[in-house]
């Protein structure tokens, strides 16, 4: 069951710019051993949520998104990085 947590992340609450520059959410790098990254529980996001998500992905390439908020599929379609959160 340890291994599942360290392979498994889950986020919660306002992935907004606030949070982010108030360091709310950790960082980068902390991503590296993780497998797939539960979305379910942001309860709100904006373009730099989407740009923070972005970036975990482009940094380690396998990791999953799940759980994606309707949201989170629309700003991404925004963006032009919709396919970044298909599963």
């Amino acid at each position: 069951m340890a291994e599942h947590r360290e392979r498994h992340k889950e986020l919660f609450g306002n992935l907004l710019l606030s949070e982010l520059s108030n360091r709310c959410f950790p960082r980068i790098k902390s991503y590296q051993s993780i497998k797939t990254i539960d979305l379910q529980g942001v309860k709100n996001i904006d373009s730099a949520g989407i740009a923070y998500l972005a970036q975990i992905k482009a940094t380690y390439s396998a990791i999953q998104f799940i759980n994606g908020t309707e949201k989170i599929a629309i700003l991404s379609a925004l963006y032009g990085v919709d396919f970044l959160f298909t599963e």
